[in-house]
């Protein structure tokens, strides 16, 4: 279905459903309409990855007014939504929608690889330019079967790269008192869990770590019994893991029933939201994960010229509620894809739109992204601090930056503390 959404109604939220269902149209504008596409995981176990998404919608329509000017012609900004349900093939299937039924100028994705992935490799296969985030660069490139040496003809990423990963996690933990070095992985048979499991031991092992390391597993997993029995048997001082918001309460809540307590514990691709931290409430305490974004990052915006903390400002007067750091990345697409379009030699060329999107240099809430310039081909790896769940100030729960050695660049706001338990 097609709707034509009134900016008044998309500013005060209550076209969300009509957001999701269409397009956001002009009334009138010289110029062939111009689509983005977006896949995102609307629904299902990543939602949280995509709580922003109205209100940046709101944004971009406030910002532009429904219409874009490429090489002083007028056009029409039509952005249509599609739910990939946390499900790869359904990512696929929409993406193709996208791009065969829609025709879309630009496609945009993100929530994980389980949504990118699929939609980078249709836009490949179908020569659309495309951009996604919320992927780590090496779950994105080699999780498709990318070759270093070749890269990729239309499709481009930026978010988190491995070792800013592994060294932020060494700032935390090194840290924390008591801890001797014994980690445990629990990591899922899936490409974050994969990529993160070849790529992350040899780093630790180095910085003198010992590895506990349960093995690959299914999602949904239907208990942890067996990987808290080992983290218990070798006595380990803390887990990382890369799960989704229920698994990781599945695991911790077992984790209280079994005695087991941990002096830290990263819960990385779901632990970073306040929603599925806070049913934890002080059982959340100095729970550690990877900052990609924070209202204390000194980037500004290119659509509005707002700085992260008006932006992390905006978003909880429009909502109500917390601002979580997918806030700056979902802001950050639609700065690079609509700087692509702006940049584009002629719209009538995709080719054309690519190579904006590969060679512009975009300056994004999230900070500068120079595609030619990243560790792998078609990507480029993005600030990244390291933080602490705390007790707030004004929400039930807020991230305290703790660690800076990757972007030294980003204020710190606390010391490293250990897990406490009652």
């Amino acid at each position: 279905m097609i709707r034509s959404i009134s900016r008044r109604a998309l500013m005060q939220g209550a076209a969300a459903s009509a957001i999701l269902a269409g397009f956001v149209r002009p009334a009138y504008a010289a110029g062939r309409p111009v689509r983005i596409g977006v896949v995102a995981p609307l629904t299902g176990p990543l939602a949280l990855f995509t709580e922003h998404l109205d209100f940046v919608i709101g944004q971009v329509q406030a910002q532009y007014g429904g219409e874009i000017t490429i090489n002083g012609t007028v056009h029409p900004l039509e952005i249509i939504i599609k739910d990939s349900q946390s499900n790869p093939n359904r990512a696929s299937e929409v993406a193709s929608e996208l791009i065969l039924a829609h025709e879309v100028d630009i496609m945009t994705s993100f929530g994980t690889p389980e949504t990118s992935n699929p939609v980078s490799d249709q836009c490949d296969l179908n020569g659309i330019p495309s951009v996604s985030t919320d992927t780590p660069l090496e779950s994105w490139f080699f999780g498709r079967g990318g070759d270093p040496s070749t890269g990729f003809e239309w499709s481009f990423n930026f978010f988190l790269n491995v070792p800013d990963l592994v060294n932020t996690y060494l700032g935390i933990w090194n840290r924390v008192p008591g801890n001797q070095r014994k980690i445990g992985l629990l990591l899922a048979n899936d490409n974050d869990g994969n990529a993160f499991a070849g790529l992350m031991p040899a780093p630790l092992q180095a910085e003198g770590y010992s590895i506990v390391d349960p093995g690959r597993f299914d999602l949904p997993a239907s208990n942890y019994n067996a990987q808290i029995s080992a983290f218990k048997k070798e006595r380990v001082d803390g887990v990382i893991m890369s799960l989704p918001s229920p698994e990781i309460a599945a695991f911790w809540n077992e984790s209280a029933q079994q005695g087991f307590q941990p002096l830290f514990m990263t819960p990385g691709k779901g632990g970073e939201f306040p929603p599925g931290i806070y049913p934890f409430e002080d059982r959340a305490l100095n729970l550690s994960v990877e900052v990609w974004w924070d209202r204390t990052f000194p980037y500004s915006s290119s659509l509005n010229g707002g700085s992260s903390a008006d932006l992390a400002d905006a978003y909880e007067k429009f909502s109500g509620q917390q601002a979580s750091m997918a806030l700056g990345y979902t802001h950050a697409l639609f700065e690079v894809a609509l700087g692509a379009l702006k940049n584009a030699a002629n719209i009538e060329d995709r080719g054309t739109v690519r190579d904006a999107l590969r060679d512009t240099s975009h300056q994004t809430v999230v900070g500068p992204i120079e595609f030619t310039k990243g560790p792998l081909p078609n990507c480029w790896n993005t600030p990244l601090v390291g933080g602490q769940w705390r007790k707030g100030a004004k929400w039930p729960l807020e991230l305290v930056i703790v660690d800076n050695t990757v972007s030294p660049e980003i204020p710190v706001g606390g010391d490293v503390e250990a897990i406490t338990y009652s």
